[in-house]
């Protein structure tokens, strides 16, 4: 019987800047400042295969669900959250840019016939808390999915895929499960599979059939993983708006950034 045994892609030596196998692998640059930093080790980075999780409720006080809705900028490089997650109807620097593009350089901005331009627009995420095994602890986690529906095409978010999960209705018009109750709340499982030559992974959702409460979850875990519960909108992290110039800066070239900064 053959074993056949895939094997990474060979650096190319010529052009690498490391000269021995011993040293460190590059840290990657990747400014993901949607979490404050002191939550940042907790988001919770699905393995290939099959993790099982509980969804926390919500944790009060909160205005939210156990899930909260994100409104997500992206630059070169990076992504933050919108001001508006926080604070209802707040503007930002991306908003007074693509006010300024839209009124003195239209053609820049991406559309659909433009798929080139400046994307200044958000992209809908979400967040919530979940309580996973690993190492043979449980521990609390944050998760980030994606909201989008599918309805540009391709495969709906995983964030998205678990909130309609959550509101499937019978024949009767009652809701089928309710994996975010505190006592009638079934384990949900999520599956990461990523086909040879696929750009991006993508997720199978199940919910379990046994209750599982809440409280018996905490009662199994460390007082540090508890305390680290707190409401969603305390670990979601807002840029100062010299912060934000700064994103903006690496999707616009500086000159323009610094054109918008003085014509408002």
């Amino acid at each position: 019987m053959t074993t056949n045994i895939e094997f990474a892609p060979e650096t190319d030596a010529t052009n690498s800047n490391e000269t021995t196998p011993w040293a460190k692998p590059k840290v990657s640059t990747y400014q993901d400042l949607v979490i404050k930093p002191e939550y940042a080790s907790r988001r919770l980075r699905f393995e290939p295969g099959t993790t099982w999780l509980r969804i926390v409720p919500a944790i009060h006080p909160t205005i939210h669900s156990w899930m909260m809705g994100l409104h997500v900028l992206n630059f070169q490089g990076g992504r933050f959250a919108h001001p508006k997650t926080l604070r209802k109807s707040a503007r930002g620097v991306f908003d007074y840019a693509y006010t300024w593009a839209k009124e003195h350089h239209p053609e820049s901005l991406y559309s659909k016939e433009n798929k080139t331009g400046v994307r200044l627009l958000t992209d809908p995420m979400c967040i919530y808390w979940a309580l996973v095994e690993q190492e043979g602890k449980t521990v609390a986690r944050l998760v980030l999915g994606s909201g989008y529906a599918g309805t540009r095409g391709g495969a709906p978010g995983l964030g998205y895929q678990l909130w309609s999960l959550t509101q499937e209705h019978d024949e009767n018009g009652k809701v089928v499960s309710e994996p975010a109750h505190p006592e009638r709340g079934a384990l949900v499982s999520v599956t990461r599979t990523q086909a040879k030559g696929a750009k991006y992974p993508s997720y199978g959702l199940r919910l379990g059939r046994q209750p599982a409460p809440v409280n018996s979850q905490l009662a199994k875990m460390a007082p540090e993983e508890v305390a680290a519960l707190c409401p969603l909108e305390n670990v979601v992290r807002e840029l100062s708006v010299e912060e934000e110039w700064q994103c903006l800066a690496k999707v616009i070239a500086p000159d323009i950034v610094a054109k918008i900064r003085s014509d408002i």
